[in-house]
């Protein structure tokens, strides 16, 4: 298994924990909650999640789907690639409660300290977005170094792994990746294949 960066963004992979984040989020810093649920339902990454407007989930909710071109990346993706996902009906209800009341021209996340004024601000920067879901995991004593402004995306590829027979050509797909090893790598499967390798041969150890 290849060594990852020391800050390279992990997955959530205990239902209970992932729940208790998403609640912690959601009373705690609402907004960003909102940019972590849909990094979560879509597979959206970070830095395309804080550029979001309330007006693109206006349409999104109208159309029923979210389009957004991810650009070619060093490591994953050589090409760009257009991801479109369609939403349910039951997160379409989500956004529409959100978008209530609130002006085409926000972002979902806007920076406290960003130019502009009150809510129509600045977006949050995908740092500053995964130091608030690292605080949440911190609060509740999962805390990890590696969790991040990808980890919601990590998420939702690893649970559509598992939900799908561990089919990692379907997440392949779904990421645009170059090759079912890199998906792997970016969910975490090649790790949780090293843990079980080390213990293998324990029959032979006395």
């Amino acid at each position: 298994m290849r060594r990852k960066g020391k800050n390279a963004a992990i997955a959530i992979k205990d239902s209970t924990e992932l729940k208790r984040v998403c609640n912690d989020l959601k009373i705690r810093a609402p907004k960003a909650y909102v940019l972590f649920m849909i990094g979560l339902t879509t597979g959206y990454r970070g830095g395309d999640l804080v550029k979001l407007t309330i007006g693109d989930i206006r349409q999104a909710i109208i159309t029923g789907e979210l389009i957004i071109l991810e650009e070619k990346t060093e490591d994953t993706r050589k090409v760009p690639f257009e991801r479109v996902v369609f939403l349910s009906d039951k997160f379409k209800k989500f956004l529409s409660d959100y978008v209530k009341g609130k002006d085409d021209a926000e972002y979902i996340c806007w920076s406290q300290k960003g130019k502009g004024k009150g809510a129509l601000k600045k977006p949050i920067r995908r740092d500053s977005l995964g130091k608030i879901f690292l605080a949440s995991c911190q609060r509740l004593g999962i805390a990890n170094i590696s969790v991040g402004v990808h980890t919601p995306r990590k998420t939702y590829g690893y649970n559509q792994y598992i939900e799908h027979d561990k089919d990692i050509n379907f997440v392949q797909e779904l990421f645009g990746h170059s090759t079912p090893k890199v998906t792997k790598e970016y969910i975490g499967i090649d790790e949780e294949m090293a843990k079980e390798a080390s213990t293998t041969m324990d029959k032979f150890v006395s």
